[in-house]
């Protein structure tokens, strides 16, 4: 109303939606009322306009200015105190809009939908609030404040629309490179969908059926003894001996079935790599046991206490209770290294999260093999070719140019296998079994310093070196620096068994590498310390991990095949190439290269 009369209303404000959110069509159809502030009382509409016009005015001050600078450093102060609350990783990287206020001019973005807005309401007074004035006068630079890259920090970083230009540079870069291959290579999936080559891998064979046997008649001799133990029916010394005869052998009695009697090496790999699994799980077992049988039963319901997510048998349990076949055989099976009397337990199993997890596991592995047919095995062909042609000459030039060849698609495997394995087969695995701690990893991809690298990427692994080596280093001794020592030199023993073994010779790269960690470790923890919070530990561990590490390592244990199955038999390759043509040098690399459907023959 115009007039101020008793009974008459003042508009005050009014709130509209479109129905599209098209500004520019003023049709009733599309402008939704939501709200009409009108009041009885022109002193109060007064009131409310000179309220708003604060407001606005507050908004465009100094004082606002800096209290929503303070609130932003708050923020980002909470932020990362948060994620630096695991030790040696990354601070988060942000890819959303933090929640912050944004400081807009007053009346920012009003004047062009004004009118739409107006046109739902007859008062003139409506349409005068409306209207914001905006002088040529009116100041634009209001505070002093850096760029939005720079490093004081003052404006919250989001990095998304860079995250995405990355994503496609990667895309395309890598899809050239993948081009280049089949280009000079040719297409082998067709190859490698007939899977040529793994008929001639002995699966069905003697030896490796025989070392799966021996595998579980060690596994079934752990249970005996340790039954034999839990009715003090044997000594305890006599037990343990029996233990660390039967464990032991488990890895050592395989290892000569795959050195003897395997030749095709992806075969005794597999072989190799279940014997350790078990002879780690088998040590885990007895150790633990040999803690139960010398604590009390109270002990053994502390330890419980412990433990959430027990199922009604698992919340009663106590040694010697836990000594069954039935028992040895889940913890042998469920994806864990380290023993204990009782594990977490889900409820019910997700058959659907299976079948998911097996599709993304299908996937994996078919992207690895296709990586490894179509870009590792023509490479590693070409490399042993030219070795072949300069008579075992390596040269510096031709490995760094191997090296780069190999590094992209050498990470991306890598990964994948992560993915595959640690994700996917583990998570199947835990669901088939009811297996409730499903933390198999942690995120090692942020970590700033490498030893964070060796906590974080394999959560069994770490699990066991912590309670069985590490832990009992420490107990008969050792400084933390002696048992951190004592951890890398088991592993890298370890991953030298796990390599040189199915390939039929000593060498000591995968040893020297693991080593090689060590100062690595203490200079990562020395950045970490000096800059905290920087890149530069996880540019570090990127580089020697995937860019230098494990192509380096894939070539030279390829040249030592060459050199190895070529210096053996020389004479008579020799003979052989002067008397027939075409002929063909077999060594074991090529049947891996087969395997993954290389189409060159060495």
């Amino acid at each position: 109303s115009e007039t101020r009369e008793v009974g008459s209303h003042f508009h005050v404000f009014s709130i509209y939606q479109l129905r599209e959110g098209d500004i520019k069509d003023e049709s009733e159809e599309e402008i939704i009322p939501l709200l009409r502030f009108s009041t009885q009382c022109y002193a109060e509409k007064i009131q409310w306009i000179d309220l708003m016009s604060q407001s606005c005015a507050y908004c465009d001050s100094d004082e606002f200015a800096l209290a929503s600078q303070e609130q932003k450093r708050d923020e980002k102060t909470r932020q990362q105190k948060q994620s630096r609350s695991q030790r040696g990783t990354l601070p988060k990287l942000v890819f959303e809009a933090p929640n912050l206020i944004t400081r807009n001019p007053s009346g920012h973005n009003l004047n062009q939908k004004s009118k739409s807005f107006r046109s739902k309401s007859s008062s003139k007074d409506a349409a005068r609030s409306n209207k914001i004035s905006y002088p040529p006068s009116k100041p634009m630079h209001r505070q002093a404040s850096p760029s939005y890259l720079s490093s004081e920090g003052a404006h919250a970083q989001n990095y998304r629309g860079l995250f995405n230009l990355l994503l496609i540079i990667l895309f395309v870069s890598n899809f050239r490179l993948l081009l280049d291959t089949i280009g000079k290579h040719g297409f082998i999936w067709n190859e490698l969908a007939a899977l040529k080559g793994f008929s001639e891998a002995p699966l069905a064979d003697f030896p490796f059926v025989s070392g799966l046997l021996t595998v579980q008649a060690f596994v079934v001799g752990a249970y005996l003894i340790e039954y034999t133990l839990s009715r003090n029916w044997i000594g305890s010394t006599f037990g343990m001996a029996l233990h660390i005869v039967n464990t032991n052998a488990t890895l050592g009695v395989v290892m000569a079935i795959v050195w003897y009697l395997i030749d095709h090496p992806v075969v005794g790999a597999m072989l190799i790599m279940q014997a350790t699994i078990t002879w780690l799980k088998l040590i885990s077992y007895v150790h633990a046991n040999y803690d139960y049988r010398a604590t009390s039963h109270d002990n053994h319901k502390a330890t419980l206490a412990l433990v959430k997510d027990l199922d009604e048998e698992g919340l009663s349990i106590s040694y010697p209770q836990n000594v069954t076949l039935g028992d040895i055989y889940y913890f042998w099976f469920a994806p864990t290294l380290t023993y204990q009397i009782a594990f977490p337990r889900a409820p019910f199993i997700r058959w659907t999260k299976v079948v998911t997890l097996m599709l993304h596991l299908f996937a994996s592995a078919t992207l690895v093999a296709f990586l490894a047919a179509q870009v590792v095995a023509p490479n590693l062909d070409s490399l042993v070719r030219d070795l072949e042609a300069n008579r075992g000459e390596v040269r510096t030039h031709v490995i760094g140019d191997y090296l780069l060849k190999l590094s992209i698609t050498s990470t991306y495997i890598w990964l994948l296998g992560f993915y595959g394995f640690f994700h996917c087969f583990l998570n199947v695995t835990a669901e088939l079994l009811r297996f409730g701690d499903r933390v198999f990893y942690r995120d090692w991809w942020n970590a700033s310093e490498v030893s964070a690298y060796w906590r974080l990427w394999n959560m069994p692994v770490h699990y066991w070196l912590v309670r069985h080596v590490y832990f009992p280093s420490v107990r008969i001794g050792l400084s933390k620096t002696g048992a951190t020592f004592v951890v890398f030199f088991i592993s890298a023993v370890l991953h030298e068994v796990l390599i040189s073994v199915p390939c039929h010779m000593i060498r000591i790269h995968s040893f020297l590498a693991m080593m090689g960690q060590i100062p690595l470790i203490f200079l990562t923890k020395m950045i970490d310390r000096r800059f905290p919070g920087s890149s530069i530990g996880n540019v570090i561990f990127w580089i020697s991990f995937c860019f230098v590490g494990q192509p380096m390592a894939m070539l030279l244990y390829t040249i030592d095949y060459w050199e190895i199955h070529h210096y053996a038999d020389s004479l008579a390759m020799e003979e052989l190439e002067a008397n027939a043509t075409g002929s063909k040098l077999k060594i074991p690399f090529a049947a891996i290269g087969r395997f993954f459907g290389a189409s060159s023959e060495l």
